[in-house]
This record gives C-alpha cells, structure tokens and sequence, in this order.
C-alpha cells in the first residue's frame, strides 16, 4: 500500500480539514475511488487505495486515506513483526496527493461512484468523522483490515442505498493472489513465504480479494447499487489520471531458487565426492543444522507471538526445525556422533511431512529440503550397510 510520513500527512490534513468539516455537499459534489498501480519501492509492491471527494461550490478536492503510519512510533519495526502495527487515516488535498505518483510513474485511475446527493453526504460526513484523531487509528490487519478493504467498507456502509458485488471474480489463495505482484521482489517473496503459514492457503471469496487495490478496483467496477428499487452501475465513470507502465508486471530473475539451486548442486556434489572416497564431510551437516536452526528460531518466534493470524501455523518449521541448532552442537563432538545418528531419522521424517502438510512453500525452500535430504541420506547409507 502507498505509505507516506505522517507528519506531512497531517499537516496536509489540517488545512483541508476546516473546509470539509462546516458544510454539506452541494449537488454537484463528487465521490471517487482512486487506484493507484504498484511501485518498485517495498512498501508500495501491492499498490494503494483512497477516497476523492470533490465539491466546486466548496472549493474543495480532498483525498481521504487508511494507508498512513509513522516509522517514528516506539518500537515501530518490533510491533510490525509481533502485528501490532496501527495504523491512521488522514485526508490531503488531491493537488498535493497526486504528483506523488506522477513523480514515482505509476497510473493512478479514478472510478466516479454513482451515489445520490443523500448518499454522498453521509459518506463525507462518515470520512470526517473518521478523520478525527479520536477516531483515526487502527489495528492494521492486511488480509482483511487494510487501506483498501477501508474504503471498501466505508462505501458499503454509507452509500446510503444497498450495494451489491458480484461474486464471480476467479478463486484463490491469499498467497497465490499476493504472489502476483511479487515479480520484481523475489527475495521479499521468499521472506514471505517463510513467515506466512498455512492459512495463507485459504480460498478467498470474491468480496474477500478486495484487500488488494487492483481486485477493488475490480469489483467496484461490476458492482451495482439499488436507487429507488433500480438496480444500476455503481461506478458512473472510470478516468486515467496518470498513466505508466504497470510496474508489477516487470520481472526479476528468481534470485532465491537459483542461489539454492547452485547451493543444492554444490553440496551433492561435495557429498557424493566424500561418499565414493569415504571422506568425512561431518563439517556441512553441522553448518546446515546450525543455519536451519537459527531460521527454526526466528520462525518460531513469529508463529508463536505475532498477532498476525496467517502465521500460524507455519509448516516451514518441518525443516527449519528449531532443535536443528541443539543437534548441531552435539555433531561438533565428534565422539558424541555415533549416539547422535538417531537424530538424521527424525530429520528426514520431518522433511517428508513437509510435503504432505498442505502449505505451499516457496520453490527456494523446497531446494534447502532436497539438499538437507542429501545430507542425511549419505549419513543414513553408511549405517544401514553396516560401515
């Protein structure tokens, strides 16, 4: 979504917030939905969503938001990891909202909802409410509680006349719909996919994919309102207001598949090399367990105290095991190892779990569960042949 300092933010607000607040809208009043297209920044990868309203017998045009918080909270990237983040609504004027995406060369469209001067009061009046310091902040949730389902929820509510969605929009997971817009992020993908658990999997219903600001768009575009008993078009107008290339359709090499791939390769070869000449290669397994351990660690961490509910559970915990770490320091004795060989069953059982648990793992893990195979295969030969 499109972050922006607070501050500026805030100071934007209180300029408009004066006009907005003493009048009603007048007839010719205007309420829209802008979508803005992602970027190439991180914090911009899944694009961004507000509400235009404009009034020119007030002389107003102000952007209304949920997308804001500010990197200067205490403890700000400690309560994102635990999901504690909150977040703020604020409006801008629209003159200062959107050089910014000129500027950063991404499209911004505008849909001109179909509301009547009834229901564009009540929404406006809803927004400046909201906007109140009081009233601004929220727990940030992304799958379902974000700037874009916001501004879906705000329209639903206050439109002033029932709104219905169409339901046809194609099925899938909330991983498989936020995949699509990690082409040029492929090491944030991998992050993402070693965080996010099994619920991620999900089917994710129409009305539900609208956490997204493209699937919004979307919907609103197919949506209908009923205004004295007549169903009709929900949006009246769709606009370009910037248009440039759609940045989420450019792609990167997949970076991490091809690191482990190489990793993969390096490792069976060096395992096979020591097997045929019966040389000890003890050294790789205590640096694998040790480096699947500490991930264990930091997965775990997440799983069990984030408050964000798509992290548990996290079946990458299958071979990021965090007990890897205690079994390494046992391997580094050399003499402890034949106690210890028991533990590669363990392993390797855990390993093949992991295909069967029903989480989608990204391609760059599923080469770390082959090499650590590799691994606790050329242990487990030996023994069986009674070497």
């Amino acid at each position: 979504m499109k972050f922006r300092l607070f501050l500026l933010i805030f100071i934007s607000f209180l300029v408009v917030q004066p006009k907005v607040h003493a009048q009603q809208l007048s007839p010719d009043a205007t309420v829209s939905i802008l979508t803005c297209n992602p970027g190439v920044e991180v914090y911009s990868m899944y694009g961004h969503t507000a509400i235009r309203v404009t009034d020119p017998a007030l002389n107003l045009d102000a952007v209304f938001n949920y997308g804001l918080f500010s990197f200067d909270t205490p403890n700000f990237m400690y309560r994102f990891a635990k999901g504690q983040t909150d977040y703020l609504m604020g409006g801008e004027k629209f003159k200062s909202f959107l050089p910014q995406y000129d500027e950063e060369k991404r499209s911004v469209y505008e849909q001109v909802l179909n509301l009547t001067p009834e229901g564009k009061n009540k929404l406006f009046q809803a927004l400046v409410e909201n906007a109140r310091p009081e009233n601004r902040q929220y727990r940030y949730n992304f799958f379902v509680d974000n700037c874009s389902t916001r501004v879906r929820d705000m329209i639903e509510r206050n439109a002033g006349a029932p709104i219905r969605f169409a339901g046809n929009h194609p099925a899938g997971s909330y991983r498989d719909l936020i995949k699509k817009f990690h082409h040029s992020f492929r090491w944030i993908d991998l992050g993402i996919d070693l965080l996010v658990g099994k619920k991620a999997e999900q089917t994710v219903s129409a009305y539900g994919q609208m956490f997204l600001p493209e699937y919004l768009k979307d919907q609103f575009a197919k949506a209908e309102i009923t205004i004295d008993g007549k169903a009709q078009s929900l949006v009246l107008e769709t606009r370009t207001l910037v248009e440039c290339p759609n940045s989420k359709l450019n792609s990167d090499l997949p970076w991490p598949a091809i690191v482990f791939g190489l990793f993969f390769l390096v490792v069976a070869g060096i395992s096979v090399r020591g097997f045929l000449r019966k040389k000890k290669t003890g050294w790789l397994d205590y640096w694998l367990f040790v480096l699947t351990g500490l991930a264990g660690l930091i997965i775990g961490w997440f799983t069990l105290y984030s408050e964000h509910p798509a992290m548990s559970p996290n079946y990458n915990l299958l071979w990021a095991f965090p007990p890897n770490l205690f079994f390494a320091g046992i391997w580094a004795v050399k003499k402890w190892r034949k106690y210890s060989r028991n533990y590669f069953y363990l392993a390797m059982a855990l390993l093949l779990l992991s295909f069967f648990a029903g989480q989608q793992f990204n391609p760059g893990v599923y080469l770390i569960i082959l090499t650590l195979m590799v691994r606790i295969g050329v242990n487990l030969i030996p023994e069986k042949k009674g070497v």
